[in-house]
């Protein structure tokens, strides 16, 4: 049985992946901050400390791979400055521990699997199509983005074949946008904001899910890969489908931007700007999107 070893794997993606691995036959180490004696068949819990920089060596025993999940919640608070810092060492720092153990060590990793966001690619609204190859954008959450990757892919300089997921915004029950928004669209409430105009690049969680398996079969992949649905979708089409898979219809107007500029500052253009994303690269290997509508997901995640 292969062995993962899986940082922020108590988060909500990473609940959802360690469950998935272990029901398709892998073995999973989880690092976290408290472990916890609550295991069952298929996990252990390993702990690790980033401020002390130590991580219990015995999670890397008979571990080939690393899913990095790790990172503070980016919507979780107003951007200030001591914020913005703990955003960006929350997921540089973790990469860079995991590293410095891998490398130290002398450990046999063949594979690492890490995250970042199409924020990437900037947050602002155009009707360009962006792909792996698109450059950097100039704002905060491209920064970000930019730093995370960067410090994964000091894994390829120690043999490892370094794979980078640039998600969307993640569709699933128990967590995220849809854990948020749901309720509110069950009461009949508009939750569409600003102008409604701007693109929101997501994935279905289980997508997701079918993703990590996929990437950890194949032999050769490395590099940057979009992680988003075939479809593209404004602010509006998203609210407009959630509000009719609970069977309403609203004739509120969308949230004015300037009331989410007031309450979350600068992070508000989070909510407020989006553009299309390419998943050509990943379908071009074979992958295969089944949740491939925001319809056949909300369906989905709605029963």
């Amino acid at each position: 049985m292969k062995k993962i070893l899986i940082a922020g794997g108590t988060g909500f993606v990473g609940r959802h992946l360690v469950s998935h691995l272990i029901q398709v036959g892998y073995s999973v180490h989880v690092l976290t901050r408290k472990p916890s004696e609550n295991t069952h068949s298929g996990m252990k819990y390993f702990q690790w400390d980033l401020k002390k920089r130590n991580i219990d060596i015995n999670a890397f025993e008979g571990v080939d791979t690393i899913i990095n999940l790790t990172g503070e919640n980016i919507s979780a608070g107003r951007w200030t400055s001591e914020r913005r810092l703990e955003l960006i060492e929350s997921r540089v720092s973790s990469l860079d521990l995991l590293y410095h153990y891998v490398k130290e060590h002398t450990l046999k990793i063949e594979k690492i699997i890490s995250s970042s966001a199409v924020g990437y690619y900037g947050a602002y609204t155009t009707e360009t199509i962006f792909s792996e190859e698109s450059e950097n954008g100039n704002d905060f959450l491209a920064h970000i983005c930019k730093v995370w990757e960067q410090a994964a892919q000091q894994f390829e300089s120690l043999g490892a074949k370094t794979i980078i997921l640039r998600k969307g915004i993640v569709i699933g029950k128990d967590g995220g946008i849809y854990a948020k928004l749901a309720p509110l669209a069950k009461l009949g409430i508009n939750v569409s904001v600003g102008s409604g105009k701007q693109y929101m690049p997501w994935v279905s969680l289980r997508d997701l899910m079918m993703m990590y398996e996929f990437i950890l079969v194949q032999n050769d992949i490395r590099g940057v890969y979009n992680a988003v649905a075939p479809q593209h979708i404004t602010m509006n089409d998203f609210a407009y489908i959630l509000l009719r898979s609970f069977g309403k219809t609203s004739f509120l107007p969308n949230v004015p931007s300037f009331i989410l500029k007031l309450l979350y500052g600068e992070m508000s253009v989070m909510l407020l700007q989006g553009s299309r994303v390419s998943n050509a690269k990943i379908r071009n290997l074979g992958f295969k999107f089944h949740l491939d509508t925001i319809e056949r997901s909300l369906t989905y995640y709605s029963v």
